[in-house]
């Protein structure tokens, strides 16, 4: 075996710290403070997880999470809206510049990254594959859900494996137009989602996985991964994090962004407003879902925002730096793109799982949709 690395078992964990813990490792490891590190962990309880760049009271029904006690908490990581909860177990892997599989971008950090996980599933019981860049599946159901992100040098994966499934309670934190739907919705993830109790008809005891974890992610990086814990430097940072990400400001940020917009119809919709300007609102699936709110009046952007399940490097690119730039540009796809990919190119932002034509398109086609009166 060859360089040694740091295996961190933190067992039950509630919501905050499982989304920040790796942020708190982040800089200590990309300096080489802190060995390369694996965390493995997994909730205590349910909570409601969204994703960076999405909008939490378009994705969640937060009045049944705050009636139900589920804690709301905003990762770092992109992707979508999901309850997270004990029938799951996750792992976040955190590298330093120029490690094994850092060197291919990050579509090559994934394929390194993932092929542990697979193998583990393998092992398991559960022939999973690679789905799309950052997930496995089984015949198109997912059964690890996973995001690569940069953290000031660090390369991070984080993700999940399901060993169970709770569908009812998984749709339910969601926000869906009525109760029909729902359970709809419910129905519809026992065909996109399954777990390795499904698969392999029993569910596997933790220490089993994590053993399992372990040697495979070993023979994947030729790494041997020794037990550890945090530093005091990381224990500090992570307490830190928690203290400020479990506040409003940070949570429903990006709800805050256009109260102007707050009043958006639902998705396909549009509706005429004073002055005769019009609010919008269109879901587009690119590799991953584009969200567009948009206030438009004769043909050109007023105000737009720009949510959905997409990913970007690095992770806080100033989205609603975009948003502004595009205001006042005409309504026409192949413009907008233009610009948004000028805009991309000169704060060196990269989008994962849309382009730059997806989100001109979105904006184009949310701008077309036939409005009703107020």
């Amino acid at each position: 075996m060859g360089a040694a690395g740091r295996w961190i078992d933190l067992g039950a964990v509630d919501g905050a710290t499982m989304v920040n813990v790796f942020v708190a490792l982040a800089a200590p490891v990309a300096a080489g403070r802190s060995p390369p590190t694996i965390v493995v962990l997994y909730p205590e309880r349910p909570f409601a997880n969204v994703g960076y760049h999405q909008v939490a009271e378009r994705e969640l029904d937060l009045a049944y999470c705050r009636a139900q006690g589920i804690p709301v908490v905003r990762r770092i990581v992109g992707g979508g809206a999901i309850l997270d909860g004990p029938w799951e177990h996750d792992y976040l892997l955190v590298l330093p510049p120029g490690a094994p599989g850092t060197d291919g971008g990050v579509v090559g950090f994934y394929e390194r990254a993932l092929a542990p996980v697979a193998a583990t599933l393998r092992r398991l019981g559960v022939a999973a594959e690679r789905s799309g860049v950052n997930d496995l599946a089984v015949g198109g159901r997912k059964v690890s859900a996973n995001g690569a992100v940069e953290v000031q040098g660090a390369w991070i994966l984080a993700g999940d494996l399901l060993l169970d499934l709770d569908p009812e309670a998984m749709s339910r934190v969601l926000r869906v137009p009525d109760e029909k739907f729902r359970g709809k919705l419910a129905r519809g993830m026992a065909e996109w989602l399954t777990s390795v109790r499904a698969e392999s008809g029993r569910l596997p005891e933790r220490a089993v996985v994590v053993q399992t974890l372990r040697e495979e992610f070993a023979r994947a990086f030729d790494i041997s991964w020794e037990p550890g814990r945090l530093s005091p430097e990381e224990t500090r940072a992570l307490a830190e994090l928690i203290r400020a990400r479990t506040q409003d400001d940070w949570t429903y940020r990006k709800d805050r962004a256009h109260p102007v917009l707050a009043d958006a119809p639902l998705e396909g919709r549009a509706v005429k407003i004073a002055h005769g300007a019009v609010l919008a609102r269109l879901d587009r699936k690119a590799g991953k879902l584009v969200r567009v709110t948009l206030l438009h009046r004769q043909g050109r952007v007023e105000e737009v925002e720009l949510a959905g399940d997409f990913f970007t490097r690095p992770f806080d690119a100033p989205l609603e730096e975009l948003e502004r730039f595009l205001a006042g540009r005409p309504l026409d796809g192949p413009a907008l793109a233009a610009s948004i990919t000028d805009w991309l190119a000169r704060h060196r932002v990269t989008l994962v799982g849309a382009g730059a034509d997806d989100l001109g398109a979105a904006i184009a086609a949310a701008g077309a949709i036939a409005p009703t009166a107020p």
